[in-house]
């Protein structure tokens, strides 16, 4: 009775332990006993992220990384495109409606120098359906690489390299540059030292200025007032622009027809018209020669009269010879046998 109680306790023991050691390979395995669906994500870089790495949504572990495959630039003909690294991530049914078509996927450190875990942010495009199983998002768009920080410090390494060469190689030039710098300082320092008062001049100066000009603007503003006058300005100016559309509107068709009429005429003007009316011109212009002729002898013989030349003149302009003709007439009325007989 004593062995076989010995047994029992033995028999025990070995369950209890290997109850316990398939709690820890169940825990330490990241098993889940929920449901859920797989989708692919292809990257060019993953940096440190290995199979087994959680997969969170927003901070919150909704699955874990199945795999991390290779591709090495083959050629997917799912997608039509070349691929260098696939994740097989594993998320639980129950957030399959958070992860939207739109939702982005991140590879996030946990901590300084904690293991890299998959981080999705849900998205927000809700009038479309949320992503379905085995999705595979390849556009950069919603897919970022972690950080490069190897490459970070091996550039910073290159850029700091090349510093130290400049410094090493131009000590001199740049112990010169220094020195005229110091230079350049202690003349300006100097040149501000002696022109202290034309600069506190030109300081006060450049005050009274701004004063005078907040002044100005002050009286602009209060002469502005709530801005009445400007707005009946503005509205005075629109209803004179209202007016002339108006006007213009009204002149429109009248204009229209002069230059129909315009068009009519001058299609009338031909050739020959035009000929005709160039002889005419000449006609005008020599009959106005003629006339201007026939004034110029007018006004000779008006100037002959006016001078006493020739018979009319003298009986226009001598008073003695008019009185004789007078008397003439008069003898010649009073004794007409004169006509017919000659003493």
């Amino acid at each position: 009775m004593r062995d076989r109680g010995l047994e029992y306790k033995v028999g025990l023991l070995i369950l209890a332990s290997t109850g316990i050691l398939v709690s820890f390979l169940f825990i330490l395995g990241n098993y889940s006993l929920r449901s859920g669906f797989t989708i692919y994500l292809d990257y060019n870089y993953v940096g440190s992220l290995q199979a087994g790495a959680p997969v969170k949504l927003s901070g919150i572990k909704v699955g874990k990384v199945r795999a991390v495959e290779l591709y090495g630039g083959r050629q997917d003909p799912a997608i039509g495109k070349r691929v260098q690294v696939r994740v097989t991530a594993w998320v639980e049914d129950r957030v399959g409606d958070s992860i939207r078509s739109d939702a982005e996927y991140f590879i996030n450190t946990a901590g300084v120098l904690g293991e890299q875990y998959l981080e999705i942010v849900p998205g927000t495009d809700w009038a479309r359906p949320p992503i379905r199983p085995d999705t595979i998002v390849h556009d950069e768009h919603y897919v970022h690489d972690p950080p490069r920080t190897d490459l970070v410090v091996a550039r910073l390494y290159e850029v700091l390299d090349g510093v130290s060469g400049v410094l090493r190689d131009d000590r001199d030039q740049i112990k010169h540059l220094l020195a005229n710098g110091a230079s350049a300082v202690a003349e300006a320092n100097q040149l501000l030292t002696d022109n202290r008062a034309q600069i506190g001049e030109l300081i006060g100066g450049a005050t009274a200025f701004a004063r005078q000009a907040t002044t100005t603007l002050d009286k602009v503003n209060a002469g502005l007032g709530d801005g009445k006058p400007v707005a009946s300005l503005i509205a005075s100016a629109d209803a004179t622009l209202v007016t002339a559309r108006s006007s213009l509107q009204t002149l429109t068709p009248p204009a229209s027809s002069f230059l129909t009429d315009a068009t009519r005429v001058t299609g009338l003007v031909t050739e020959q018209r035009l000929g005709a009316v160039d002889r005419a011109l000449d006609s005008a212009t020599t009959a106005a020669g003629r006339a201007g002729t026939l004034l110029d002898n007018a006004n000779g013989v008006v100037t002959d009269l006016r001078a006493g030349k020739g018979t009319a003149g003298a009986l226009l302009s001598r008073d003695e010879l008019y009185s004789d003709l007078r008397e003439m007439i008069r003898d010649l009325k009073r004794n007409p046998w004169k006509f017919f007989w000659k003493e």
